[in-house]
């Protein structure tokens, strides 16, 4: 992050008041952009103007010679503010807390708030849909090798989270985290260390140094007691020496850094942030993990691309009606359950909601008038809240009896309905007192009033009365004084000058009661003053500031009262979350004709007529489904995938087969379909273990453990690794990690290099992914590869179907059983408009080219007793020594190895090679 301070240089003698004060603040946020408020404007000096004129493209002017300053004005900051904190920098608005026109000397100013890309509350500088988390961690010696502990936290919704992981895991921990700000131990250069660097280049996210103090163990566990008032850490499983504390003691000492309620002390031991939740433990294994190179390549949160949203999984799913339920989505998408019990809970409640359409409908009309009630929190926790939020908070709890009685009497959301009943009763009298209190139509802001309702509140009627309806009173006023002086000419007026006055004519003026007080003596008139009508006049100057004030204290007194239901409030925005999702769920399986998976914990994934979750909603039923069958059992194994008749007979004597399949090497043409195939059984495993039904006909899914993809050519030059490097360091991952429990997807592995050298890792590497018995779905082009089939029993070969006619070809888009011995390269290019006479030319050169294939004779490795065991060629002790045969001879080098030339004349050496010569040339 830039450091913007730099040239702020201290202040010189010839500074005026305010820019000695500039210098103040800047000197208590060095690396913040400091937006100075003057007048109507934000200004930014020095550096800070610089930059602001790169990053936000405005003026750049001089206040004086040599300091640079640029502005913005005060109705459109946010803006701004936006696009500064995009641009990854910190800000720190300072505001003039009082009227320049009644200052004495320097305005007053104070930094209302310190604004980060972690640290974000206000609705305008958030995405309803995508969380924003703050986070913090420490690198530390652990029990199986070096560890991270890591602490992240959502300010705009309280979210709080720690775990411990390995180091290795820690870069695909935090692209599911996606935070928007990393804290670690700044070093002493200033400069994050080489490690960090790394990892916010991957997950991009700012990152921000801080004191070694703030990780330290030793108070960590005491800022942590006091932040959320426990004697003890034990009720959140934690304990004072465990080293995840460091992170999350670093999380709490920034937030309270940044959250300054203005006008209160900045010392932090009496200060909490009082929406923060007791932080949760999180724990790898509770769900299905999926490495940041998995969400890319099957595209769960963006397109490779475009990297927008549109044509991802999120993009299609995301069908919820509120702001907490469009980012639970994406959290359960990024987080599918590795647990059988909670993901069939989940599937009970979507399969009722499918059952019953008009509950369905009744739920979602319910949910539509909730508004972000978890935000909102946020924002009145920190002092932020607006009069529309506090409203919309109002009418956003309304619902709670309504969502409890839908929900009751149904077996199947019992859990929730009791969530919702046990809060219902608060809110509902929460909901009544802000709809007493506030009007339906809230202003903006509270600069001017408006929010409050007429009868509410006695004090700030009187002060609207005297606004309206001072008139009236000085009229009722007037006639009173005239029932009691018997002097019909009196009048009640008023100056701009001289304000409220009681006038008498020159002939009346001895008749005024002693208790009046002379103002001003006209020619023919004498005005005087009275306590009440002096009391009416200060109560009318200020009733207009008065009634603001007032209005401003009510405001503050029902955020206060709303805050008191944090707890409640907090309970209800996770229900409303959740079943959010599941109707969501519930529409998709209703709308595109999803079913129920079974999960079972046997290693099987079974698949009848499955479809691409994203191309099944682009194209309709023009979209081809197809099966899948990977597991152990003879039932599973005996299921081919539906496709051309032809299928049927290639398979008939497997039958009756027990072999069990858990790799299926896949062959076919570019273009016919096989990426989609192995992406959307990764998909449909995906939204099997969030608990939603998928795009199938039936579905058996074992539960996984992981998710591996190599899918793609990518390269990574910043880090210095090539396409192939990239692929290879991909697939060691998965050669290293991949278990018996998990799902690996593989497309064209080995084609970033020869093709020798390619054909033999993608052989290898067969070979150990059988041996690991994974479920794999492995797309090549490498058609030698389907000779493992017959050596090695759990492996399979499943291929494209195609029809020729006419010298063209015609995909079908199905997936059959057996292999295929063509690419169809020449009219996948023929198809995409390479020039004919290319076309032409790659013809005639496969034809030169093409040979006769043999399966590659390979000795069984040592290192690979499976392969060895299960090797046809185990036993032979002639074992041809080469890799592969890739060339057969032509007979004329045989001939040619019969020669022998010591014994050859000139003339017949000559002869012969002429017979060569024509042998070759006519293709014998």
């Amino acid at each position: 992050m830039a450091d913007s301070s730099k040239a702020n240089t201290s202040p010189s003698d010839g500074n005026t008041p305010a820019m000695r004060q500039y210098h103040a603040f800047k000197k208590q946020h060095p690396q913040c952009v400091l937006f100075f408020r003057m007048g109507d404007f934000y200004e930014m000096f020095f550096d800070d103007a610089l930059l602001a004129h790169r990053v936000l493209g405005i003026t750049l002017t001089s206040r004086t010679e040599g300091v640079p300053m640029a502005g913005v004005p005060f109705h459109a900051v946010e803006g701004y503010l936006r696009r500064m904190i995009q641009a990854g920098h910190r800000v720190a608005v300072c505001e003039q807390m009082e009227d320049a026109a009644l200052a004495k000397g320097v305005v007053k100013r104070e930094v209302t708030r310190v604004i980060t890309p972690g640290t974000l509350t206000d609705e305008a500088l958030l995405e309803e849909g995508k969380e924003n988390p703050l986070a913090a961690i420490t690198f530390h010696p652990g029990d199986d090798g070096p560890a991270v502990s890591i602490a992240w936290a959502e300010l705009s919704t309280g979210s709080f989270t720690l775990t411990t992981i390995n180091v290795e895991e820690i870069a695909d921990e935090l692209a599911r985290i996606h935070p928007r700000e990393l804290l670690y131990v700044e070093s002493a250069d200033g400069q994050p260390p080489t490690r960090i660097r790394n990892l916010v280049e991957r997950v991009g996210c700012a990152a921000t140094g801080r004191p070694g103090w703030h990780f330290r163990q030793r108070e960590a566990a005491e800022i942590l007691r006091q932040q959320f008032q426990v004697a003890s850490l034990a009720g959140f499983g934690l304990d004072d020496d465990d080293p995840v504390l460091g992170p999350a003691s670093a999380i709490i000492h920034y937030l309270l850094e940044t959250q300054r309620t203005p006008g209160t002390s900045s010392s932090q031991s009496s200060r909490r942030i009082a929406h923060l939740q007791p932080p949760k433990r999180f724990t790898r294994t509770d769900h299905l993990i999926i490495d940041q190179t998995s969400l890319r390549s099957l595209e769960v949160e963006q397109t490779l691309r475009s990297g927008g949203t549109e044509g991802s999984l999120l993009g299609v799913l995301q069908d919820c009606t509120t702001p907490m339920g469009k980012r639970l989505l994406r959290q359960w998408l990024c987080y599918p359950l590795a647990k059988q019990s909670l993901i069939e809970e989940r599937q009970r409640v979507v399969a009722t909601l499918v059952e019953d359409e008009r509950f369905l409908t009744d739920l979602r009309q319910a949910l539509e008038t909730v508004q972000d009630v978890e935000r909102i929190l946020g924002r009145i926790a920190v002092g932020r809240a607006t009069p529309r939020d506090l409203v919309a908070l109002g009418s956003s709890v309304k619902p709670a009896s309504k969502i409890a009685e839908l929900l009751a009497d149904r077996p199947s959301v019992r859990g929730y309905y009791g969530r919702v009943a046990s809060v219902s009763g608060p809110l509902v009298r929460l909901t009544e007192l802000i709809a007493t209190a506030c009007i339906d139509s809230p202003p903006h802001h509270m600069r001017e009033g408006g929010l409050i309702r007429d009868g509410y509140d006695a004090q700030l009627d009187e002060y609207r009365v005297l606004q309206r309806d001072s008139h009236t009173w000085l009229a009722g006023y007037q006639k009173q004084l005239i029932e009691a002086t018997g002097i019909s000419s009196l009048k009640v007026g008023f100056n701009k000058v001289f304000g409220y006055y009681i006038e008498l004519i020159a002939s009346n003026r001895d008749k005024a009661p002693p208790e009046w007080s002379r103002k001003q003596t006209l020619k023919n008139a004498e005005r005087f003053i009275t306590p009440d009508l002096k009391d009416f006049e200060g109560k009318v100057l200020s009733a207009e500031q008065r009634a603001i004030a007032r209005e401003g204290e009510l405001f503050f007194g029902l955020c206060t009262k709303t805050a008191d239901h944090l707890t409640e409030l907090q309970s209800f925005a996770a229900v409303v979350a959740e079943l959010d999702v599941l109707v969501c769920f519930a529409r998709r399986a209703r709308r595109y004709r999803y079913v129920k998976p079974a999960i079972t914990n046997e290693p099987v994934l079974s698949i009848r007529a499955g479809r691409h979750p994203v191309l099944d909603e682009l194209l309709g039923d023009r979209f081809v489904p197809n099966d899948v069958e990977l597991g152990s059992g003879s039932d599973s194994a005996s299921r081919i995938p539906n496709g051309s008749e032809e299928s049927s007979s290639l398979n008939t004597s497997s039958l009756s087969s027990a072999r069990w399949h858990s790799l299926a090497l896949i062959t076919g043409p570019n273009m016919a379909g096989k990426s989609t195939y192995i992406r959307q059984t990764a998909l449909i495993t995906l939204l099997a273990q969030t608990g939603s039904f998928v795009p199938a006909e039936e579905a058996t899914i074992g539960l996984c453990d992981r998710i591996f993809t190599r899918i793609g050519a990518s390269d990574e030059l910043h880090a210095g690794q090539s396409t192939f490097m990239v692929e290879m360091t991909e697939t060691s991952n998965i050669c290293h990690h991949a278990s018996p429990r998990s799902l690996v997807i593989l497309d064209e592995i080995g084609r970033g290099t020869s093709t020798l050298d390619g054909l033999s890792l993608a052989w290898a590497i067969t070979e150990h992914l059988a041996s690991r018995s994974c479920r794999t779905l492995f797309a090549t082009h490498y058609h030698e590869l389907t000779a493992l089939a017959e050596r090695l029993p759990n492996v399979t070969n499943l291929h494209v179907t195609v029809r020729e006619w006419q010298d063209q070809i015609v995909f079908l888009h199905r997936i059959a059983a057996g292999s295929t011995d063509r690419s169809y390269g020449i009219h996948v290019a023929k198809i995409a408009g390479l020039p004919r006479t290319v076309v032409d030319r790659a013809n005639e050169v496969l034809g030169q080219l093409s040979i006769s294939h043999s399966a590659p004779q390979v000795v069984p490795s040592p290192a690979n007793p499976y392969q060895a065991a299960h090797s046809p060629d185990s036993q032979r002790k002639d074992a041809q020594l080469s890799l592969f045969t890739e060339y057969l001879d032509h007979p004329v080098i045989e001939d040619l190895r019969k020669i022998d030339v010591n014994h050859l004349s000139p003339l017949e050496a000559f002869e012969r090679l002429r017979k060569f010569i024509e042998r070759v040339q006519n293709g014998a």
